[in-house]
């Protein structure tokens, strides 16, 4: 096996390991930190942008004094966790980076930005395709027998859970490829249980979703569903890649 450069992992002391983690979470809380601080300042644009898949025929209402309150704060949350994103995958590489040999850190470097970028389209393709189509479905459910005010708490927090979650959700095709390549999962026996793959999508859609009615789990079910394929897809490529290198592995 190539040898790892620099110092390795093996030979670091235990100490030495504690003060670089304990000096990577000090930069990633600093960062998430500093991205919450952003986000509230601008936490009512922020809200604005969010309420925009939301029909306008539907009263937005706050109930309790301290709801907006709630509201800025958990916007600050998550928010400052999307900011220091990038910055959290770094420090988890760089961490990691000791122990790698020199192709395992050339293929985390490329693959760094295509994650950070998957998240990024998860956030985006939530929040332009299933979310106003759940948003203009459920609140008109009972039709005329109730007229809807949905609070803001209640539309803010689905609005940044889904679209969070969804963002996690985008680097299931990346994640089955890596684990492909390293021999942890079966291309072929994946495919063989695509009908539980699909039973699969609808559960995590289920969980994903505050509600389970159908119409919001088929909703969520299919996009999940279709990126099983699609890392489906890279896993097989990823294996065929890993069989081609094995015996110049063998012979290293």
């Amino acid at each position: 096996m190539a040898a790892t450069e620099g110092v390795s992992a093996t030979t670091m002391p235990l100490s030495a390991h504690l003060r670089e983690l304990r000096t990577r979470l000090m930069w990633t809380f600093i960062v998430v930190a500093v991205g919450a601080v952003a986000a509230f300042a601008v936490g009512n644009r922020i809200i604005e942008t969010l309420l925009i898949p939301f029909p306008n025929d539907v009263e937005v209402v706050q109930i309790d004094i301290l709801e907006g309150v709630r509201v800025r704060m958990k916007i600050a949350f998550l928010g400052g966790i999307v900011i220091a994103f990038p910055m959290i995958l770094y420090q988890t590489v760089m961490f990691i980076r000791p122990a790698l040999t020199r192709s395992e850190k050339t293929f985390l470097y490329v693959a760094l930005p295509i994650v950070s970028a998957l998240f990024i389209v998860g956030l985006l393709f939530a929040f332009f395709v299933p979310i106003p189509v759940m948003m203009r479905v459920l609140p008109q459910f009972l039709g005329d027998l109730a007229t809807p005010q949905i609070r803001v708490e209640s539309i803010v927090g689905t609005t940044v859970w889904l679209v969070f979650a969804m963002g996690l959700l985008f680097e299931m095709p990346i994640i089955m490829f890596l684990l492909a390549r390293v021999g942890i999962i079966d291309p072929a026996a994946l495919r063989r249980r695509r009908r539980g793959a699909i039973l699969l999508s609808f559960l995590a859609a289920a969980i994903v979703t505050p509600t389970g009615d159908p119409i919001n789990m088929v909703i969520w079910a299919v996009p999940i569903w279709a990126l099983y394929e699609i890392g489906l897809l890279l896993a097989r490529l990823a294996a065929w890649q890993r069989t081609r290198s094995l015996p110049h592995l063998s012979d290293s």
